[in-house]
């Protein structure tokens, strides 16, 4: 029932939407028929995204960008401006947090500053050109005070472009803001996008929740710590896990943790950096895993109380991925637990079966 009240409500705001552009454009009104055709754009926008990248937007997204459409029609003439700037800012805010999330950039606090500002303004400036060419070209209207008409308007667009800008920074160096129950259930909303850490307490909490199914520690990537000798079958166990979060609902897999969830750093596989560890890791599972699945997997180095610890994150896979052994066969594994599980034969066959066939 709920879901069908939502859908009817989004419904009722797309034709209010459509009727109010229609009825801006009869009366002249087009800084109201501007917004308005962006706020519909906007209000598509969950859909577009579901069926083209298979991104979920939440509910608390959709229903804030209804208040925003209530609220720009009851103050459309006062406050229209500088609603578009707050709408246009927290979007492309919304654009770098998806991609953030996703491992797509780095954190950059000037980038958080200076790129919803400036999609802000240009699309302002766009649609200021562009309700210039109808009243000029068009309607053939006389300028008189278009000039400074335009350039109030802009500047109530950046108003609102900086008031979503402040709320987008404090939020990604405190996370303190309005934003953060959206984005907290955009994350649960897209459980296989794999989950960026800033802090180190961010891994210590991660840590402390212990080995699960999509959590796994390992102590080191090659070195046996019985024998401090390099061992193949340590990486073996690595590359193990990897597919097997691949192959099930993905995961994090911390290597510098202990099985106590002690940290004890990847300074014990004695690489010369931690860019010479990632290089390593990333070609054994080129090698071992395939190319291919690389675009699955982000690797990121974090210090936390001195000691490096890689974290690799893993989205699951649409095809089944095995994992090569040295004489050229290959495993398949899953996770069953906080532990990785070989099939084969006829498990294997129907697990493939209903877990991958199905879903595509």
């Amino acid at each position: 029932m709920r879901s069908n009240a939502h859908d009817y409500l989004l419904f009722a705001i797309k034709l209010l939407l459509m009727l109010s552009i229609l009825n801006a454009a009869y009366q002249e009104l087009w800084h109201i028929m501007s917004t308005n055709i962006f706020l519909l754009i906007l209000v598509f926008t969950p859909q577009i995204l579901k069926e083209s990248s298979q991104i979920i937007i939440p509910k608390e997204f959709e229903y804030a960008l209804i208040a925003l459409v209530i609220i720009t029609a009851i103050f459309a003439k006062s406050f229209a401006p500088i609603l578009f700037g707050i709408s246009m800012g927290m979007i492309s805010l919304m654009i770098l947090f998806i991609l953030y999330q996703n491992n797509q950039i780095k954190k950059n606090k000037f980038l958080i500053l200076i790129l919803p500002l400036s999609i802000t303004v240009a699309l302002g400036t766009f649609l200021e050109l562009a309700k210039f060419a109808i009243k000029i070209l068009i309607l053939h209207q006389e300028l008189n005070n278009l000039y400074e008409y335009a350039m109030w308007n802009l500047s109530y667009v950046a108003i609102g472009a900086i008031i979503a800008t402040l709320l987008g920074y404090i939020y990604i160096t405190t996370h303190a803001s309005p934003l953060k129950k959206i984005i907290k259930s955009f994350i649960k909303s897209n459980p296989d996008l794999p989950q960026k850490t800033d802090s180190t307490e961010e891994i210590i909490e991660l840590i402390q929740k212990g080995e699960s199914e999509k959590i796994e520690f390992k102590e080191t990537l090659r070195v046996n710590i019985h024998t401090n000798d390099i061992d193949k079958r340590i990486e073996y166990a690595t590359l193990k896990a990897i597919v097997a979060m691949l192959n099930t609902q993905g995961g994090t897999l911390l290597v510098g943790v202990n099985d106590k969830g002690e940290i004890t750093g990847i300074e014990k596989d004695r690489f010369e950096n931690p860019d010479k560890f990632s290089l390593h890791l990333t070609n054994i599972i080129r090698e071992r895993i395939g190319k291919k699945y690389l675009q699955f997997i982000n690797l990121e180095t974090t210090l936390v109380e001195g000691k490096y610890i890689m974290k690799v994150n893993c989205i699951k896979t649409n095809k089944p991925v095995f994992l090569k052994e040295s004489d050229g066969t290959e495993e398949f594994y899953i996770r069953v637990g906080p532990s990785s599980s070989k099939l084969i034969g006829s498990e294997l066959v129907e697990y493939i079966e209903r877990k991958f066939k199905k879903e595509n």
